[in-house]
């Protein structure tokens, strides 16, 4: 039974208003298992603004973060960019502003040897490694959300963890 395994944020972590405050800025709609440890239910997001310095991202920079091997999911995963302004994908001539598992709508991204997986945000894509290649735009901020699809209990207890994402150069 799922009611069995729902195991809700304690007190004080979660449920603070910044934290609710900077969810709802973001999501545009909420079900109870947004914010519940369901796991291989529902999904989980990692949200980040900011690279590993507290800068915000520039679109007009390039960005890699790894994700280690074993990510935990039991159906998908998928990075996304967004605009700053409008909270809506980031408008590219890439179209899908996105890298994941899925074949579809843009190709798998493709894992390193060891199973780890390196993904790269800027306005040109890296040369070789188009599928894990999230275009941005010079002049626009962004913000990305990792998700994670029926989520396994190595996300809820931390034994896997996902690096910062780094800045790794600048265009002018």
């Amino acid at each position: 039974c799922i009611r069995d395994r729902i195991e809700p944020y304690p007190p004080g972590a979660y449920r603070t208003l910044d934290a609710r405050f900077g969810f709802f800025s973001v999501a545009t709609g909420v079900t109870p298992a947004m914010c519940m440890r369901l796991t291989d239910v529902g999904s989980q997001y990692l949200i980040a603004a900011v690279d590993s310095d507290k800068n915000y991202f520039d679109g007009a920079k390039a960005y890699k973060v790894r994700l280690p091997k074993n990510i935990p999911e039991n159906n998908f995963w998928s990075f996304t960019v967004y605009d700053n302004q409008t909270r809506s994908m980031l408008r590219t001539p890439q179209r899908f502003p996105r890298a994941g598992s899925q074949s579809y709508p843009s190709p798998a991204a493709v894992p390193n040897k060891n199973g780890s997986y390196d993904i790269y945000f800027g306005p040109e894509a890296p040369e070789g490694n188009e599928a894990n290649w999230i275009q941005t735009v010079p002049g626009k901020g962004w913000f990305t959300i990792l998700r994670l699809y029926s989520p396994l209990q190595a996300y809820f207890d931390k034994s896997w963890r996902i690096g910062e994402i780094e800045l790794v150069a600048a265009k002018n």
